[in-house]
């Protein structure tokens, strides 16, 4: 894989890695999420964790001062409102579901970016690419978990799923990837059509992003 020359390379080792250094951390939360019912502090760890994550998406969209102001200050409310619920008590799981997806697709929308974007590496550009597929799967997860939460029934659920997020991601990503094991599936109309949006979205998103990066290599 080739280096590009569209804009001078950054320097320093995060800026230079920055699209795979958030990658690894959108991975490390994901699957922290999945001992989300086991591990007390699970939960507490992957909201800062996003923190960080808002974070180094704002920082990676380098001299572009508008879409930085607009990324950056909703992700000071996001850290704001997680010092409310974790140190005042202040339950607002509600707006942090809600900012949760406003922020993810913001992300998602910033990496895909990349894949059109002047870059200086096609690593980089891989990396973006990647880490908006699983942001991808983590916003529809969202938006799954917060339709169960205040409908009950929307989803046909295995017993031992209680209200944790991971499931719910889970499902996501086995939906826009095709594979659809059953032991999760959609019991109302509105969930019904997300699963089969993002089934599609899922399938062109691939089919472009692959599309885009051997048109790259050539």
């Amino acid at each position: 894989m080739s280096e590009t020359t569209d804009i001078p390379a950054p320097t320093g080792f995060i800026q230079t890695h920055r699209w795979s250094i958030l990658l690894a951390l959108l991975v490390a939360l994901i699957l922290l999420d999945g001992f989300e019912d086991r591990v007390h502090w699970a939960d507490t760890a992957g909201l800062w964790g996003l923190s960080l994550l808002f974070l180094g998406v704002v920082g990676a969209t380098g001299r572009n001062t508008v879409l930085r102001f607009v990324i950056g200050v909703p992700v000071l409310i996001w850290i704001a409102l997680i010092v409310l619920n974790e140190f005042a008590g202040v339950r607002v799981d509600g707006s942090l579901a809600i900012l949760a997806g406003i922020l993810l697709f913001g992300s998602m929308l910033t990496s895909f970016w990349q894949l059109i974007g002047p870059v200086h590496s096609e690593y980089e550009r891989l990396s973006s690419g990647v880490f908006g597929y699983l942001l991808m799967a983590m916003l529809w997860g969202v938006i799954y978990w917060r339709i169960e939460a205040v409908h009950p029934g929307s989803f046909n659920l295995p017993g031992d799923v209680g209200d944790e997020r991971a499931p719910f991601v889970y499902f996501s990503m086995i939906t826009m990837t095709t594979v659809g094991y059953g032991e999760m599936t959609p019991a109302a109309s509105l969930p019904r059509v997300l699963t089969g949006l993002q089934a599609i979205v899922g399938t062109m998103f691939v089919a472009i992003f692959i599309g885009r990066i051997v048109g790259r290599l050539k």
